[in-house]
Order: C-alpha cells, then sequence, then structure tokens
C-alpha cells in the first residue's frame, strides 16, 4: 500500500466487507469454512487496476497473493431479495462501500449454497452446506476440514469489526501463557531431579575406585593415632632428664644456626671483594686502553673545553663508567640540540625557498626547491642586487596589472562578441528554415537560451567579480583585481586543459534545441531537446531540415540584394553543393524530402548515389554520370547520358541500368 501512494480503504480485503448477520450466529463457523479463500482475496478498483498489475508483475511478494479486479456494478432494481435459507442471504455486505453491488452480485454467482438443517435435505441440494461444516460443491465434490474447530472465533476473517476475535485470540494467548507456564515448572522441578542423580551418580563412581576397605577405614587409623599421643604424653610426665636434654638440644641448634650465618656472610663477603677486585682490574686496563688511543693534546683540549662539566663528576674508578655515560648523555644532548638547530633553520630556508619560487614561477622554472638548491638563488640575489631591480619593481609592476586588466576586459567582450553572433546566426538560420516546409502545416525553429551549466556559470560571474568596478582606478584598486584575476583564472587556465576548453568555448555557453511550430499561427506542437524517442526516419528528416537551412546561411540565400532598377531582389550568390552517398542508408520518401528541400533552396546539386536510388532522384536531375573501374584499377570511365534519354532508352528497351552503362 506504502510503495503504490495508496491508502489501505483503497484496496481492501473481501473479508473486511463481508459478515455473518447477528441473527444467523449458528451458522457463523460454517460459512467462515465456506468463504475463507474468497475472504483472503483482494480487491482492486478498475482505476488502480493497471498500476496494481505492474507492482506485483515487478516484485518478489515472498507469498500468494489472490486479487479481483472491480469493475463498476449498476444496481439491478429489479433484482428478487436474497433466499434468507441460502449463504448470501445469511451474510451482510458493508452497505457505504464502492464494492458493495460488485460483492453482493460475486455472492449471488459463486456461493449460493443451501444452508440445511439436516442430513435429508443436505443429500437432496445440488450445492448445500451444514453447521457442523459439510460442503458439497457440486459435481460430486464434498469436503469438510476439522483442523481446527469450528467455533474457534480466533481463525474468523469475516467481519469489519474484529473486537470478538481480538478477544478470542487474547484468550488462546492466556491459555496457551498458561499451559507454557506449566510445562516451564514441571521443566525446572525435572532440572532439580536430574542434578540430584547427577550428584549420587557421581558419588557412587568415585565409591567404586577403592578396592579395599583399608584404605577407607578412617576409625581405626583415628584410634591408633590416639594411642600414640598418649603413650608420648606418659612418656614425657615421666621422665624430666628428658626434657632438660630436649632444652640443651634446642640451645645448641640455635648456636649452630646463628654460627652458620656468620660463615655464609663472610663467604659472601669475600666473593664480593673478590669480584670487586676483578671489576676494577678490567675496568683499569679499560681505561689504560682507551687512554692510549687518544692523544695528550686532544685531552688537554677536551679538559679546558669542558672544564666546569668535569668538575660535577668524581672521576674515580668506581665512578668512571657511570661518570663516562653521564659526559656520554650530555654531549650527545648538545649533539641533538644543534643538530635541531640546523634542522630548523634549513627547513626555515625550504620554506623560503617554496615561497619565492611561488612567486615568480618564471624567473624560477629552472631552480629546485630543496636545501641543496640555495646557492642557485642566492646566485639570483646577486644578480638582483647587481641589476638594481627593486628600483624599477613599482612602476613594473603596476605596468603589467594595468595591462593583465586590460587583456582580461578584452577576452571578455570577444566570448561575449562571439555569443551574440551566435545568437544572430541562429536568427538567420531561422529565417532559412521558416521558408522551408517540414511539414505540410509546420516549420522548424532552432531555439538558444543561455546554459546552465555551473561551471560555465561560476566561470562568467569569475569574468565579471575579477574587472570589479573600472571606475575605480588606483593603485591598490589594479592590484587587487590582478590578485583576483591571477588566482581565480590564470592559475585555474594552467591547472586544467578540460576546464579551460569548457568555458573558452562560447558554444558552450548556449543549449539549443529544436521547436517544431504551425505555420498558421506560430503554436508550438513540439519541442526537441535531443533526437532520442525518434525513429530513424524521423531523425533524418529533421537533420535534412537543419542541414538545408545551414546551406541557406551559408550561401546567403535568404538575403536581398538591390538590383539596377532599385528594386531588392534575392542574392545570386554560389549554390553548388556535392552530397557523397547520398540517401545510401535513407528510405525513399526521406530522400525524396531532401530532394525537394534542396529544390526549393534553388541549389545546384552533383549527386553521389548507389544506382539503386536513382528511380528516387530522377525527378530533380538534368544529366546522369555513370562511373566504372577498369578490373585491374588502373583507370576510371565515365558515360554521361541526359535523363531524358535515360528515361526514353528505359522505356524502349526495358535495359537495366548496367547494359546502359555499358
Amino acid at each position: 500500500i506504502q510503495s503504490l501512494n495508496l491508502a489501505e480503504s483503497d484496496l481492501p480485503f473481501t473479508g473486511e466487507l463481508l459478515q455473518v448477520r447477528s441473527e444467523e450466529k449458528d451458522w457463523e463457523g460454517a460459512i467462515e469454512r465456506l468463504l475463507r479463500s474468497f475472504g483472503l482475496c483482494l480487491l482492486v478498483p478498475e482505476a488502480h487496476y493497471r498500476t496494481v498489475n505492474a507492482y506485483v508483475n515487478k516484485t518478489d511478494l515472498r507469498g500468494r497473493l489472490v486479487y479481483y479486479k472491480v469493475t463498476p456494478v449498476d444496481p439491478n432494481p429489479t433484482q428478487r431479495a436474497l433466499d434468507p435459507n441460502q449463504v448470501p442471504g445469511k451474510v451482510q455486505v458493508k452497505q457505504d462501500d464502492v464494492f458493495f453491488e460488485w460483492l453482493r452480485s460475486r455472492l449471488t454467482q459463486q456461493f449460493n449454497y443451501v444452508c440445511c438443517g439436516d442430513i435429508e435435505q443436505f443429500q437432496r441440494e445440488k450445492r448445500a452446506i451444514t453447521q457442523s461444516g459439510l460442503i458439497k460443491h457440486g459435481q460430486g465434490r464434498h469436503e469438510k476440514d476439522d483442523r481446527s474447530r469450528i467455533g474457534q472465533r480466533s481463525h474468523y476473517i469475516l467481519g469489519w469489526d474484529n473486537a470478538d476475535k481480538i478477544k478470542a485470540l487474547e484468550a488462546d494467548l492466556k491459555a496457551v501463557n498458561q499451559q507454557l507456564a506449566k510445562i516451564n515448572k514441571e521443566i525446572d522441578g525435572l532440572e532439580g531431579k536430574r542434578s540430584q542423580r547427577e550428584q549420587q551418580k557421581s558419588w557412587l563412581q568415585d565409591f567404586m575406585r577403592f578396592d579395599d576397605f583399608a584404605v577407607i577405614d578412617w576409625k581405626s587409623a583415628e584410634l591408633a593415632h590416639q594411642a600414640l599421643i598418649e603413650q608420648k604424653q606418659q612418656l614425657e610426665a615421666s621422665s624430666n632428664k628428658l626434657k632438660q636434654l630436649e632444652a640443651q638440644l634446642e640451645a645448641i641448634q640455635a648456636e649452630m644456626t646463628q654460627t652458620n650465618a656468620g660463615r655464609d656472610q663472610a663467604q659472601l663477603a669475600i666473593g664480593r671483594f673478590e669480584s670487586y677486585q676483578q671489576d676494577n682490574l678490567k675496568a683499569q686496563t679499560q681505561c689504560q686502553k682507551l687512554l692510549e688511543k687518544v692523544s695528550t693534546e686532544e685531552v688537554e683540549a677536551f679538559e679546558k673545553s669542558q672544564a666546569k662539566k668535569l668538575k660535577t663528576y668524581d672521576l674515580s674508578l668506581e665512578t668512571i663508567i657511570s661518570d663516562e655515560s653521564a659526559m656520554k648523555d650530555f654531549l650527545q644532548s648538545q649533539l641533538r640540540s644543534r643538530e635541531q638547530k640546523r634542522d630548523t633553520v634549513q627547513n626555515d630556508i625550504v620554506r623560503c625557498l617554496i615561497r619565492f619560487k611561488e612567486a615568480y614561477r618564471e624567473e624560477t622554472l629552472e631552480f629546485g626547491s630543496n636545501y641543496k638548491d640555495l646557492p642557485e638563488y642566492l646566485k639570483l640575489q646577486q644578480q638582483i642586487a647587481k641589476d638594481d631591480l627593486p628600483r624599477h619593481e613599482k612602476r613594473f609592476k603596476q605596468l603589467m596589472n594595468e595591462k593583465v586588466v586590460m587583456a582580461i576586459s578584452m577576452f571578455k567582450s570577444d566570448l561575449e562578441k562571439q555569443e551574440e553572433e551566435i545568437e544572430s546566426a541562429i536568427y538567420d538560420i531561422n529565417e532559412s528554415l521558416r521558408r522551408i516546409a517540414y511539414t505540410e502545416a509546420t516549420y522548424i525553429e532552432l531555439c538558444c537560451t543561455k546554459t546552465k551549466h555551473r561551471e560555465i556559470r561560476d566561470f562568467k560571474e569569475s569574468l565579471r567579480s575579477c574587472l570589479g568596478d573600472a571606475a575605480r582606478q588606483s593603485p591598490e584598486d589594479q592590484e587587487e583585481r590582478f590578485q583576483r584575476i591571477r588566482t581565480q583564472l590564470i592559475e585555474r587556465f594552467k591547472e586544467s586543459d578540460r576546464w579551460t576548453k569548457l568555458v573558452t568555448d562560447v558554444r558552450n555557453w548556449l543549449d539549443f534545441s529544436v521547436s517544431e511550430r504551425y505555420r498558421e499561427d506560430d503554436v508550438e506542437k513540439e519541442h526537441h531537446t535531443d533526437s532520442s524517442g525518434k525513429s530513424g526516419g524521423q531523425k533524418v528528416k529533421l537533420a535534412y531540415t537543419i542541414l538545408a537551412s545551414v546551406i541557406a546561411y551559408q550561401f546567403g540565400l535568404t538575403q536581398t540584394e538591390a538590383s539596377s532598377n532599385g528594386y531588392l531582389t534575392e542574392s545570386r550568390s554560389f549554390r553548388f553543393v556535392v552530397i557523397d552517398e547520398a540517401f545510401s542508408r535513407s528510405d525513399d520518401s526521406n530522400a525524396r524530402y531532401a530532394m525537394e528541400l534542396f529544390k526549393n533552396l534553388d541549389l545546384q546539386l552533383l549527386v553521389i548515389t548507389p544506382k539503386d536510388k536513382i528511380n528516387v532522384i530522377e525527378p530533380y536531375i538534368d544529366n546522369l554520370h555513370f562511373v566504372s573501374n577498369s578490373p585491374a584499377g588502373d583507370y576510371s570511365q565515365v558515360a554521361s547520358v541526359s535523363i531524358e534519354t535515360f528515361q526514353q532508352k528505359h522505356r524502349q528497351s526495358g535495359l537495366s541500368e548496367s547494359s546502359i552503362e555499358s
């Protein structure tokens, strides 16, 4: 519905417009079963039929859809009242709906089933239905669908009020939820029992690992342990001498522990001193080797330059390594600082070179922009200082600004003049086109309008803004205009050839189209912005018409000149036109149309065409010239004959063009 921009009421389901009458509720279940398929069908009014067909055809509905095309049905005033014993008489159709008559007619024709109260009547009727849902469709086909209860209101689809169905669905949902809660409760109970059984299973598995009762006879072991404790207590209580020996033993053991600790510490100290001695001897040897590599003068010079810093170090054998590392870090820090200053200065110089190169591109065209190229710039600086160019800079800049502004102004005027010439040429061509009959009642007119191309509009606006107010002639105003011209135009011309060709070709300033108008009142019949949507013949005809008008314009056929007697006459201009491969791909009607155009323009034609097109151009030519090549291709022959002679011989002998040529 949303994809078609239609309201839900525009495309209702049949079930929304039908409901069982309130007094026939006993038959509601059976009628719901009978009309279920029909009730799920969509009703499509005739006004929306094409739109729905197109959408359904191109869309994957991911399901099944049945819909009826609903055409207006005039009410039948003589129609009999519906039989209350048949299904249509027990069903109510929504009164205030555009589908009322169509639904009433469809029910009467398709669902005139007799509602039978007993099975004997059911067996006698041709199409019948019982309250229990047994349906006789005719031709011996019977049906009864008990997959759901016949009174299950949640399955009902008829009725424009679904309050009862909602209540039934809510009741079903409540029952399902209650049943689900009961099942969940049973599941929880079973889960608890399963967990208990798993614990018991684990205990039994652990118990099965023991193959001897003595392993798990903890009670006997506990009794033996208690007996030993009691025996120990009795022995300790019976002998004081044992207590004294135990005290002495503890004191001796403590003294031995302390003596062993002192011995271990002394051994560690001896090891440290020996290691320290070896390290010092090694460091002394390394220092001696380093000292031998450096001359006495270098040592004195370094000591003199770094005397202040060296005073902060102990310079002992114990601290020599750390002092050396600290001094090295200090020197490297100074080196990095100087390198950073050097890099900063170099970067500043490179930025200056780049700015200078951008400001004076022509003078520095062959210069690089790296630090190693600095000598070239310094050489240029010396040359500038020698020539004293800054003294002439102001006057040169003023003259350059004035000339550039003037050149751009002339450039703008020239482009606008070209635009005016194109518009004037279109006007003259339209004069020629007006004399040419495109059809019996119409003629062709070329139209040109200012283009809406954004780049061209921006370019024209840039031209106007760059020139600014011409009355302001102060040096500051000229400098400002020059800078605008340089940044907005000149630099863009250099950067993009495509853009330059686009905006400077004045033909792109205009959008061209063709208007076909009635000759009687000049009212437009059709407007063409291109040839799309046209047949091949229409394209050729339009092209021939415009071509003829351009020829008339080029030859000045629409111009007039004064004769000797003072009257205006048509221009006697050169009017010879050669057409090669003429009409080889055109049908005969378009070829004749083109020849009529050239005839009306009083052109002298040389038409080069295949032989099979001679019959088309016969009425418009005076002479035929047949050209043939030798088999070897080393020379050609031309045979000339007048059109009258050609036609006469053709009528007399019936010879083909090839025999006449031979």
